[in-house]
């Protein structure tokens, strides 16, 4: 729910600076092609987004070969490399994106500044929270869930999460 609030809060983004273009009276060619270039980059983001959020693969308890471990060690694992994955999917957007915003708020007054890079920074903050939490984990907890290939790419997360504490 809250990853289609995002994609549709960029789409929107996307089109008020198509609209925007039009009625900008003081439009410049730098600004111009800048805020074509920031709608291109919201397109390219917002497709990333579906990649690395939407479509991601579903993996079950089993295959984290778990045995007895307790439940908030493996969430602790699972919270952490869920966004190690999703920001690394997501890098080159996250750069191409700010950067974009950054430039197109150098080039127009302050009260038209773009404020978008909260769910960015945000993303980032948990992964070093997560990997604060990962860090106090027993050693051997570490690797296990380091060596499991199917924490290195996007997954869902949120299914995962729900089964291990086994509210479906």
């Amino acid at each position: 729910m809250f990853k289609r609030k995002v994609c549709n809060w960029l789409m929107l983004l996307s089109i008020v600076l198509v609209t925007n273009l039009s009625y900008s009276q003081e439009l410049t060619p730098e600004l111009f092609f800048e805020k074509k270039k920031l709608q291109e980059v919201t397109i390219s983001y917002t497709k990333a987004m579906e990649t690395c959020f939407e479509h991601t693969p579903r993996v079950r308890p089993s295959k984290l070969k778990i045995d007895k471990l307790e439940t908030e060690l493996v969430l602790d694992a699972v919270y952490y490399l869920h966004y190690v994955a999703l920001n690394h999917c997501m890098k080159d957007e996250y750069i191409r994106f700010l950067s974009a915003v950054n430039y197109y708020n150098s080039l127009v007054n302050r009260d038209e500044w773009l404020e978008v890079d909260s769910f960015v920074i945000s993303a980032l903050e948990e992964e070093v929270r997560g990997e604060f939490e990962f860090k106090q984990l027993p050693e051997a907890v570490q690797q296990h869930f380091l060596q499991l290939d199917i924490l290195k790419t996007p997954f869902d997360a949120a299914t995962l999460v729900m089964e291990l504490r086994g509210d479906l």
